[in-house]
């Protein structure tokens, strides 16, 4: 009964020390559950991966990703297990933007591999740095340590406690490349269309992994850090700011080709665009000629009719996403979603679960090989998200590079 009083007298000191004291002991339980997966993860290397020969890797770092945490969790968690497996490693801290992908095309010799330690930008710069060389490329492995990767987490962190299965994810992207464990893997190639005859300078293209969004979505998703103070809810309170908003619509011309495996056609297209590249404008200098990558895998080139259709088409629609899938006959192909079905009002506002968790059905689906994209004038202002990065809303070609480089996975 003593102890029951002294609580109610001093509820608040008591509240305060039980908070203290769960924050301490599931930091402690915490600390002893990563402590122990490393142990175990570094005996399983050092009695099945290591090599007797050093290999020399190149760590691209962005230290600002995740709220420059990505070098803290890489050096703490990542950076031994390459050293433990018998790694040279190098580290590249990238400081500007643009700055990877200059590094990695004029490197006079590539490393053994490469590992991505960023977001879906850096990832992007890496790969459009590797496809703007000529001959065979290294390849690269991708640690979740941007904060899209690490906020798609489900696990529930509390009171800011590091959360173990995170750190098991970065132990298991690193198991691949110990393991020599890696598949080819077809990217995406973003051309601008100069539509300016009296300017003949070639343009210089840019590669993904994740593809192009551009629309309501998009917007959405990239002004959702202004609302930090919802905590939690900031994706909703992003989302609610347009729901009485207006120019929600996108106005687009656009015309693609059919899928194809690889043909004739396709091979002589790839062998045309061997031009010299000059630098252009704010979304131009970010492109390069693209030269096929010679260690692919190779396929029997046949003729295809379809290959060389156009099919021509407009559309008004508030969302447009471009992505490369793995269709059923085992080829990558892009497929292009126009969501028309979002309006602003109170019905928008019924729909921002759906929009928050990108649920919404598409009005128009696109399987092509290659699509552009001629936006109307008023467009202008718009911009289209690459792999996270934005670029002006420009006349534009994507096209799918199967099979162009090899990632540990």
């Amino acid at each position: 009964m003593n102890y029951l009083r002294v609580i109610r007298n001093n509820w608040k000191k008591c509240t305060f020390g039980a908070a203290v004291s769960v924050y301490a002991l599931q930091s402690l339980k915490t600390h002893i559950e990563i402590e122990q997966h490393m142990r175990e993860f570094a005996s399983n290397i050092q009695s099945n991966w290591a090599g007797n020969q050093p290999k020399k890797v190149l760590v691209v770092m962005n230290p600002v990703a995740n709220k420059k945490r990505s070098e803290k969790f890489f050096k703490n968690y990542c950076e031994p297990v390459l050293h433990l497996a018998g790694y040279s490693v190098e580290i590249l801290r990238t400081n500007h933007i643009g700055h990877a992908k200059s590094y990695v095309e004029e490197m006079a010799a590539l490393p053994d591999a490469i590992v991505v330690a960023g977001g879906d930008g850096t990832s992007s710069e890496v790969v459009t740095g590797l496809m703007r060389r000529r001959g065979n490329l290294c390849p690269i492995t991708i640690l979740p340590l941007g904060r899209s990767v690490q906020a798609a987490s489900k696990r529930i962190q509390i009171f800011g406690v590091k959360d173990v299965e995170y750190v098991k994810s970065l132990c298991k992207a690193l198991e691949p490349m110990l393991k020599d464990e890696s598949q080819y893997q077809s990217v995406i190639r973003f051309d601008v269309i100069n539509e300016d005859e009296a300017n003949d300078s070639q343009l210089k293209p840019i590669f993904g992994l994740n593809g192009l969004s551009w629309g309501l979505i998009e917007d959405i998703n990239s002004a959702k850090d202004k609302y930090w103070y919802f905590g939690p809810l900031r994706h909703y309170a992003s989302a609610a700011s347009k729901s009485f908003g207006d120019n929600w619509s996108l106005k687009t011309d656009y015309v693609y080709t059919p899928p194809c495996p690889g043909c004739i056609d396709c091979a002589s297209v790839q062998r045309q665009e061997a031009a010299p590249p000059v630098t252009g404008g704010l979304f131009t200098r970010n492109l390069v000629k693209y030269q096929k990558n010679a260690g692919g895998p190779k396929r029997t080139l046949v003729k295809n009719d379809e290959c060389s259709k156009k099919v021509e088409g407009s559309v008004e629609a508030s969302q447009i996403n471009i992505n490369c899938v793995q269709n059923g006959n085992n080829f990558a192909e892009l497929e292009s979603q126009f969501i028309s079905s979002l309006q602003p009002g109170w019905e928008f506002i019924k729909q921002i679960p759906q929009v928050t968790c990108s649920n919404i059905l598409p009005s128009l689906v696109v399987k092509s090989r290659t699509i552009q994209l001629h936006p109307d004038g008023e467009m202008a202002e718009k911009f289209y998200s690459i792999d996270g990065e934005e670029y002006d809303a420009r006349p534009i070609k994507v096209s799918v590079v199967p099979n162009a480089i090899k990632v540990f996975c």
